[in-house]
């Protein structure tokens, strides 16, 4: 399994402050939950992520602020967790790892996320992702679908298809 646990000790405050970094933002990285396929084991990774997440920010609460994992495969779970995340837990936001094989937030399935977002005024940062298959065509042979190319262009289509699809004005 690619997912486990992660702790946050003393070596990572030195190298805080030895770089001169006051307050991290944590959160659970790409893939997160957008890669898997079932569905249980999606929200069993967000919502373990999010308690460990938890305990690293009540272990130093002037040095971490946590984002919110949800498993966008089960929207109505993320609307619940969205809520956790911010009223039990005290996170700030939400991060989401971009597409959920291949479909974006602007999708009609993921307005239960969305409106949790806008009701519970919790920010949206999407995190980069290499690009769908529908979308990666012959970036990988020029070995432009990771980070040099296909995260910024996956992740602002993603930005831009929220705007042109009217989510903005929806919530």
């Amino acid at each position: 399994n690619q997912y486990h646990s992660f702790t946050v000790d003393e070596h990572t405050l030195k190298a805080m402050d030895d770089a001169g970094i006051d307050k991290a933002v944590l959160a659970l990285t790409s893939p997160g939950t957008q890669s898997l396929h079932d569905v249980d084991e999606a929200r069993r990774i967000a919502r373990s992520a999010n308690d460990q997440l938890k305990a690293a920010c009540e272990k130093y609460p002037t040095r971490f602020h946590g984002m919110i994992a949800i498993a966008p495969l089960d929207p109505e779970w993320s609307a619940q967790e969205l809520k956790r995340g911010k009223e039990e837990l005290g996170f700030h936001g939400v991060q989401i790892n971009s597409h959920t094989h291949g479909h974006y937030l602007d999708e009609e399935q993921f307005d239960p996320i969305l409106r949790a977002c806008a009701d519970l005024d919790l920010p949206l940062y999407i995190h980069p992702q290499t690009p769908p298959d529908g979308m990666i065509g012959t970036m990988v042979e020029a070995g432009l679908d990771g980070a040099v190319f296909g995260f910024g262009v996956e992740t602002a289509f993603h930005g831009l298809r929220m705007l042109t699809t009217g989510v903005f004005d929806r919530y």
